[in-house]
């Protein structure tokens, strides 16, 4: 793969997987610039491109319906003042917002000169990073609301088999079926947070690439129903699970806590000691939710303008 150089942008394709990897192993493994990130959420229009200034990577981030939160971002650490400088003056002279989005912490730590620029947190963007030995044996007092919901998942279902598992999402019609069982799940709570039904075509785009971005995934039974699925990969340096999607059966109470304790379980089992569990986009009860979780630590994103 070939990066063309700034301003110049080329599509960043499904078989630049292992090229583009090698670019940003070196950093922090934020989930917006992993390269299955990237394709199953920036790339829904198809449109996603990417170029090269000073030795670093711009990504060139579109989101359907969210122009605000669409533009260059910067990754890299080299030269990093004279790469915003660089990226800022071509904006303005092409008349556009001028502005990086998404800029991950570790970016902006090599900026030289903080004082010319304006450096706004993203919250709704911050990813929650979990250890995943916490998140699986839920200890202490901190856990002990999630504790108490677990076990009255467990107590309303002790009757019934409970059992995760792996689907084989190669075989025939297993990605149809899933799909439709996920549109019979959201008929019971339709999600008002997403109008334009962004999720389902992520989702979508996470299933149809699911072998060649490495997708994995954990699905809850009960009495041999499908009643609720993870969908996660692995980050390139085997640190961290990076959680794209969780669908449930919403009749089923208490079943998400449950669930994400069984991925952390596994992720223990493989030797793996953190989860990332993305952003919350600024949704109140994704917030409160993830926050409950008890996060270790943040992977902090910024905006940046000029001061």
């Amino acid at each position: 793969m070939v990066i063309p150089d700034f301003p110049h942008f080329a599509p960043l394709k499904l078989e630049d997987k292992d090229s583009y990897e090698k670019l940003v192993a070196e950093f922090p493994p934020h989930s917006d610039i992993a390269f299955a990130t990237l394709h199953i959420w920036w790339n829904l229009e198809e449109k996603l491109t990417v170029s090269s200034i000073n030795g670093n990577v711009i990504i060139n981030y579109r989101l359907p319906h969210d122009k605000e939160n669409s533009g260059y971002s910067l990754i890299g650490k080299r030269d990093i003042d004279a790469s915003i400088q660089a990226v800022f003056d071509h904006l303005r002279n092409q008349g556009q917002s001028v502005k990086l989005v998404h800029v991950p912490e570790f970016v902006v730590d090599e900026v030289k000169h903080k004082e010319l620029l304006d450096l706004q947190e993203e919250a709704d963007y911050n990813e929650y990073i979990l250890d995943s030995n916490a998140a699986a044996t839920l200890p202490g007092g901190d856990y002990a609301n999630t504790r108490k919901k677990i076990n009255r998942f467990l107590r309303r279902l002790e009757d019934k088999q409970i059992e995760t598992r792996s689907l084989d999402l190669t075989a025939t019609g297993s990605i149809d079926r899933l799909l439709e069982t996920i549109q019979e799940w959201e008929k019971n709570r339709p999600w008002k947070n997403d109008p334009d039904r962004t999720e389902y075509q992520a989702i979508k785009k996470t299933l149809e690439y699911a072998s060649l971005l490495d997708i994995e995934n954990l699905s809850l039974y009960i009495d041999g129903k499908l009643s609720g699925i993870s969908l996660y990969h692995k980050s390139t340096d085997g640190q961290y699970y990076m959680m794209h999607h969780l669908k449930v059966d919403h009749n089923v109470d208490y079943i998400v806590d449950y669930i994400e304790q069984c991925v952390a379980k596994k992720a223990v089992a493989e030797n793996v000691p953190y989860l990332n569990l993305e952003m919350d986009l600024g949704i109140e009860g994704l917030r409160e939710h993830k926050l409950g979780m008890k996060p270790v630590d943040f992977f902090r994103k910024y905006t940046i303008r000029f001061n």
